[in-house]
């Protein structure tokens, strides 16, 4: 009697586990991405002067994605801490891994997957390269920015 009931309980622990399994494999998957970075935010440092001046920062963006996806960069001009100024798309440009990011209006595709990644994920290198003229014009203290990066599903 005592080995009937063992036998019954086994059995019915494994069907128990074989219709949670069924539940959970009849869950739709929604596409998921990710995306981090690590340390502290890109510091371009001191720009002054009439000239030319170009600062270049290399950055690295972990994904994570149980889909394709797209990596798209985008660009906020550098305000004033005081809001006193902002520099204008003519006094500055903008390039992420070599290509021209428009300053406040677009967006660049910097990377793409036709399948997703590990449960790791991926680093994406990010090169910045901002490059000033005529910072003489405006006036001195902090400034801001924000390099945005915009991860989708893709296909």
């Amino acid at each position: 009697m005592r080995n009937l009931a063992k036998t019954f309980l086994i059995v019915a622990a494994c069907v128990t586990v074989a219709d949670a399994a069924a539940v959970v494999m009849n869950v739709p998957v929604m596409p998921f991405v990710s995306v981090s970075f690590e340390g502290e935010p890109a510091n371009l440092g001191t720009v002054w002067g009439p000239g030319p001046r170009s600062v270049q920062v290399d950055l690295r963006a972990r994904v994570v994605a149980n889909c394709p996806y797209h990596v798209a960069a985008s660009f906020q001009s550098l305000r004033h801490e005081r809001g006193k100024a902002v520099v204008s798309g003519k006094d500055m440009s903008v390039m992420v891994n070599g290509q021209e990011v428009p300053i406040e209006t677009g967006r660049v595709p910097v990377a793409r997957s036709s399948s997703p990644t590990s449960s790791g994920g991926v680093d994406i290198p990010l090169a910045l390269l901002v490059k000033f003229k005529g910072m003489d014009r405006y006036p001195q203290g902090r400034y801001s920015g924000a390099l945005i990066i915009t991860v989708m599903p893709g296909s």
